[in-house]
């Protein structure tokens, strides 16, 4: 098996793992392309925090186009859990552009927190989902351009990797990505659409050769698995009389292609490779043969044999490279019948509200009508009183949390609500068997866990009770450490004593189980920051700011009622490493990762148009430098540790240096 179908199945599988179990690049250190084709320093950016993405370039000069950009389409991003909450001084804005670069109206566009385009872009959507909603869809925000192409984005959560998506009907869909928002300013992006891959082929009855008009195709991503995906970017098509069907303008990457005609069984072809140079490509062609359909029904019931109505019923044939599957609900007596299933051996999935899923192996539609019995879930119920004076808290979110048998690592939410009753009573369903934890939150109090408590299959645990305290409190004072004057803007933000920051981390995000509190401040204009209301644990502080080295302090300890007092904490410019990636043959090389690890907060960025990179704020200390090609779908990830092992260089640097470093990856 080839090594990148090899690495895509490893990433699909821990996909799916996450879900079951339970961010990005940094984005202080992305400096993309400046109007003149430069890469903009801290400095020349200046407090608006305005960044301009666009990687357009005129064929004259190869400066970067300026976008021309008003807000006659705003949409105003909105979001609550551990995301840092409250509305934001910034915005991302930009334009759509045709091939000939004019403006483009009515372009669908869809921004999501990650970044979904690489070799692990269904991880990350998994992650940023999860880490954000402890499960369902992550948030996305959609709006349209309007007549001169425009569009804009307002109050976007911030320090985020982004993924923003273009979408006509025209025009190949288009993504934009690994790109930051921060607190303030602007950040400006320029999306020009091309032509894509073209799909073609005949739908044939099996038996008599003869076309099938009418059948219905659908092209979806691989990101179509993610629950709470309504089918934004699928392409869809019908046969003509002689069974023909094109489908234009599909983007690079890897595809699932389904057919489906009444009377027939349907047919999913999957990981179906659009690559390659598109200009005169030839079209991709798919042709299938269908059969007469056949249908799998069946009842689903309840443990005391009573019908479940409502019940999703799913079905999937084992086949690899062409499968069948089909869909039904379960009617007032639970019975489901699917249709148009082509021939073949069955997994069946049944889901229903209050009831553990269930799987049935190795159906043969032959078989005589299937009885499906579900196993009821188990709940919850307590009350959540203040541990100060016992008495009830009014308002308050409760999630349940997964527990590591015998410990007390957390893990992802898996039921939650808002509660307001004023014997502060909750109430929860909907788990399986196992241990977990209350965790809950209130106006007032620190976030406070239960202790551990067991569900069995179809009981509910009662008198939970969760005794909320009023936390601790982290204090200190952060100043230049040349000059002494107050650090004001800085933002500070707690993490678990054990988190180590590295792409992976960053990545799985808020999916890491924990037992701190997530909180983030700002430093005031005497460089004072306090944060309050956190749980009593043992914390680490990041803190960040445009101008100064990333710093962590480690091993704070937090006691019920207390402050902890870090006093004066210097921070420190860094030095400056900026330089250039080639290729072998010496052409500067676009779009470039270039890592910088080692001392302390690793950097990841990428160069501009001219190849050129510019990592700021670095702590002194001894780093190693690497660069890697971009990595597109369906390309050999393996590349990427090849490149890096060639290209790495050592530096060592102090506060206040600039050093220029080129490396160059071979062919």
């Amino acid at each position: 098996m080839k090594p990148a179908v090899v690495l895509g199945l490893v990433g699909v599988a821990i996909a799916a793992l996450f879900f079951v179990l339970f961010n990005s690049p940094d984005t202080g250190g992305v400096e993309p392309g400046a109007p003149d084709g430069r890469v903009v320093s801290s400095e020349e950016r200046g407090p608006d925090r305005t960044t301009d993405i666009s990687l357009e370039t005129t064929a004259n000069s190869g400066r970067v186009e300026e976008a021309v950009v008003s807000t006659e389409r705003e949409t105003v991003a909105s979001t609550s859990g551990n995301l840092l909450s409250g509305a934001w001084s910034n915005g991302l804005e930009g334009i759509v552009l045709d091939p000939d670069g004019e403006p483009l109206a009515d372009v669908e566009l869809e921004l999501e927190v990650g970044d979904t385009t690489g070799q692990f872009g269904l991880l990350q959507a998994v992650a940023a989902q999860n880490s954000v909603t402890g499960g369902g869809p992550a948030p996305t925000w959609r709006t349209e351009t309007g007549d001169e192409g425009t569009f804009r984005f307002a109050n976007l959560p911030p320090n985020q990797t982004y993924t923003l998506t273009a979408i006509h009907s025209d025009y190949a869909e288009t993504k934009k990505s690994n790109f930051a928002i921060h607190e303030e300013g602007t950040t400006q992006i320029k999306v020009r659409l091309s032509k894509g891959y073209q799909l073609e082929g005949v739908v044939l009855d099996d038996l008599s050769g003869k076309p099938i008009a009418g059948a219905e195709l659908r092209l979806q991503t691989i990101m179509s698995l993610l629950p709470g995906r309504d089918g934004l970017g699928d392409l869809t098509t019908t046969t003509d009389e002689e069974g023909y069907y094109s489908i234009a303008n599909v983007t690079q990457g890897t595809r699932n292609l389904t057919v489906t005609a009444d009377g027939y069984g349907s047919r999913t072809r999957n990981n179906l490779l659009f690559s390659g140079p598109l200009a005169g490509s030839k079209p991709v062609r798919q042709d299938f043969r269908l059969a007469p359909g056949l249908a799998l029904a069946g009842r689903v019931f309840a443990p005391d044999m009573s019908p479940i109505p409502g019940a999703q019923v799913e079905a999937t044939s084992y086949e690899t490279a062409q499968v069948s599957r089909g869909k039904a609900v379960t009617d007032a007596a639970g019975l489901f019948v699917i249709e148009d299933l082509a021939e073949g051996t069955f997994m069946v999935i049944v889901r229903a509200p209050g009831y553990s899923d269930q799987r049935v192996t190795r159906v043969q539609l032959s078989d005589p009508e299937m009885q499906i019995i579900m196993a009821r879930q188990g709940g919850v119920m307590g009350q959540v009183v203040s541990g100060q004076n016992g008495a009830p808290v009014p308002k308050f979110r409760a999630s349940v949390r997964m527990v590591a048998p015998g410990s007390t690592t957390y893990g992802r939410a898996v039921a939650s609500d808002t509660f307001a009753d004023p014997n502060g009573e909750y109430a929860l369903s909907g788990l399986e068997s196992g241990s977990y934890a209350m965790y809950v939150e209130a106006e007032g109090f620190a976030p406070t866990f239960s202790e551990t408590f067991i569900v069995n299959q179809g009981i509910t645990t009662p008198d939970v009770v969760v005794e909320m305290g009023q936390g601790g409190t982290i204090t200190g004072r952060l100043v230049d450490a040349t000059s002494g004057q107050p650090v004001a803007g800085a933002v500070v933000k707690t993490a678990d004593n054990g988190y180590v920051d590295n792409p992976f981390t960053q990545m799985i995000g808020g999916m890491m189980p924990r037992t701190t509190t997530d909180r983030t401040v700002r430093t005031d204009s005497e460089g004072n920051f306090a944060i309050a209301g956190v749980t009593a644990t043992i914390y680490q502080v990041r803190i960040t700011h445009t101008e100064y080295t990333a710093t962590d302090i480690k091993d704070i300890v937090i006691g019920e009622g207390q402050t902890n007092d870090l006093g004066t904490i210097q921070l420190f410019s860094g030095a400056e490493v900026s330089g250039t990636v080639f290729d072998a043959s010496g052409r500067p090389m676009a779009n470039a990762t270039v890592t910088l690890t080692g001392s302390g907060y690793p950097r990841t960025v990428r160069t501009n148009d001219a190849g050129r990179f510019l990592i700021d704020n670095v702590q002194a200390g001894t780093w190693k430098l690497a660069a890697q090609r971009p990595i597109t779908q369906g390309g050999n990830p393996f590349e990427a540790i090849i490149d890096i092992q060639a290209s790495e260089r050592t530096l060592s640097v102090v506060d206040g240096q600039e050093v220029t470093i080129d490396l160059t990856l071979d062919s």
